[in-house]
């Protein structure tokens, strides 16, 4: 039986494939000897991509009141801005001028009077309290005394993270410096910038990617005014219904609540352990399961009320969408990519419908004229 031969064109084919591969591999192995550069760069670009990103994001939110001021007549760009700006400065001003100075009358508080009480309460009575019994605490408590797992962990944590702190002080604080300056100069030009853009595109897919653009403006835009809207009410309603039932530094975590709700799902589990191991070691006022009851109530409050009424069926994102983006995001910008996790993962939608609607179309146009005389 005569053995079938491989042909010119598939051996070059093969070939080509190795050498690719073998290319891959060569270029990957390289790359791996230079780890260290590559984490410069990725450093660098993180420094910038981050505050631009943040600008952008600013800049969706803030935008649309500097048009709606345009459309009544309030011009030219640079005062329409400055009034927004203004506005903004004198929110946060009056903020802090009323809140932060109870918050920190609450925050002294509870270090000069219960702070040594739950210190107290985690080295004696806590054994008595313990879910699992009092032999399983002992228990516990000589494996830790044996192992002196505490001060390791401690006297390696601590360093790493001071130095962690360090490391992030300079690239934050260069970020809240050049943030408002980036906004400024994006809004001014907001026009301006976005046609530069689309001059770069190839004219066979500029309007694709004008549309495109204009929808993930629009769709990320609202998905974060409706986020702030979400914070502040739930914030308020919180520090409300802490106060109704009594509990002691009800502002604090009132305002944990609002602050930590800009992590989807898992702000509101966050918020909800401290006023709850609060009310579980102070012996006074509301007890923890009521705590938690109220918590569960805003949980579902903002889920089933608050949520689809301000952010609307079209915003809203899958918990585990959410849950992996946070990871993701999480993992590659720490807890900037945390925060950032839901407005990208709501861009990557919305380019997902799009791209969809368009081959949709595209079949639709091609069925069309395949059935037309």
């Amino acid at each position: 039986m005569k053995k079938r031969q491989v042909s010119d064109d598939s051996l070059n084919r093969i070939i080509k494939y190795l050498v690719i591969t073998l290319l891959g591999f060569g270029i990957i192995f390289i790359a791996i000897q230079f780890s260290d550069f590559w984490n410069w760069i990725l450093a660098a670009v993180k420094s910038v991509i981050v505050p631009i990103g943040l600008a952008y994001l600013a800049a969706l939110v803030v935008f649309p009141i500097i048009k709606y001021l345009e459309k009544k007549g309030v011009g030219p760009r640079f005062f329409s801005l400055g009034i927004v700006f203004v506005l903004t400065a004198g929110l946060i001003f009056v903020a802090f001028k009323y809140l932060a100075p109870n918050i920190a009358d609450q925050i002294t508080n509870f270090f000069n009077r219960d702070f040594q009480t739950i210190i107290v309460y985690f080295q004696t009575d806590l054994r008595d309290d313990f879910i699992f019994g009092t032999q399983i605490y002992d228990q516990i408590a000589n494996y830790i005394a044996e192992t002196d797992i505490i001060n390791a962990t401690l006297d390696s944590a601590i360093p790493n993270l001071i130095a962690g702190l360090t490391s992030s002080l300079i690239p934050l604080l260069a970020t809240i410096l050049l943030l408002p300056i980036l906004l400024i100069f994006y809004l001014l030009d907001y026009e301006m910038i976005s046609e530069q853009i689309r001059t770069i595109i190839p004219p066979k897919y500029e309007k694709d990617v004008a549309e495109l653009g204009s929808r993930l403006n629009r769709t990320v835009g609202a998905y974060l005014r409706g986020q702030l809207s979400l914070m502040i009410m739930l914030g308020f309603v919180a520090t409300i219904a802490y106060r109704l039932i009594g509990l002691k530094y009800y502002l604090v975590f009132g305002v944990l609540v609002g602050v930590t709700n800009i992590i989807p799902y898992f702000g509101m589990i966050i918020a909800a352990v401290p006023p709850t191991i609060y009310a579980m070691i102070a012996g006074t006022g509301p007890g923890p399961i009521l705590v938690l009851a109220l918590n569960a109530g805003l949980q579902f409050v903002e889920g089933n009320f608050l949520q689809p009424f301000i952010m609307g069926k079209n915003l809203s994102l899958h918990p585990i969408v959410v849950i992996m983006s946070i990871l993701f995001f999480g993992s590659l910008f720490g807890a900037v990519g945390v925060i950032l996790a839901s407005p990208i993962a709501a861009s990557i939608r919305e380019f997902y419908l799009f791209i969809r609607q368009r081959r949709k179309a595209s079949r639709t146009l091609v069925t069309t004229e395949g059935e037309s005389p």
